[in-house]
């Protein structure tokens, strides 16, 4: 089991939340403060250089963090010293707000990602009952999770990553 913190910079609906769901449900902590996140934990960040693999597994158990900020605030994206910054690979967003946009997932579709991404299939399981674009999410990127938790590195899911959008590219529109 991964360790899932929240750090929730509240610029969202509370109702609509899912970082507060997640909290609510017990699926993550939070992180009140960023000296709350563990040193050697992995942030998902939009910025990061490296991409998340199984590679990052280690990392992860001390810790997967998520920051919850609105995507029309993304440019604050707070710094975090001392963690293992990594990006998700491309995965379309299945949530309400941003159903099939690339890249732009909620919080919790995150974490969902990551998790299956490490490995941990048990425990993203227990988001299918939690939110119901959950099983939407697993049949858009389905395949793709299974290639990214499949590779062996980072640059093996970056390989995987690049020919998907050159396939996708490729493809006829009808």
């Amino acid at each position: 089991m991964i360790p899932v913190r929240v750090y929730d910079e509240c610029q969202c609906d509370p109702r609509k939340c899912t970082a507060k769901r997640m909290l609510r449900f017990g699926l993550a902590r939070e992180a009140k403060r960023l000296s709350d996140i563990p040193p050697g934990s992995v942030v998902l960040s939009p910025f990061a250089d490296r991409v998340l693999s199984p590679a990052d597994r280690r990392h992860a158990r001390r810790g997967l963090v998520v920051m919850d900020l609105t995507w029309s605030h993304i440019d604050g994206f707070p710094k975090v010293r001392r963690v293992e910054e990594r990006a998700l690979p491309y995965l379309l967003a299945a949530n309400p707000v941003n159903w099939g946009r690339p890249l732009e997932l909620n919080s919790a579709e995150a974490v969902l990602a990551a998790l299956v991404i490490l490995g941990e299939t048990e425990q993203a399981g227990t988001f299918m009952g939690r939110f119901n674009w959950a099983p939407e999410f697993m049949r858009l990127n389905g395949d793709l999770l299974a290639g990214y938790s499949a590779a062996k590195d980072g640059a093996e899911v970056a390989r995987i990553q690049e020919e998907y959008i050159a396939s996708v590219a490729d493809s006829p529109r009808t």
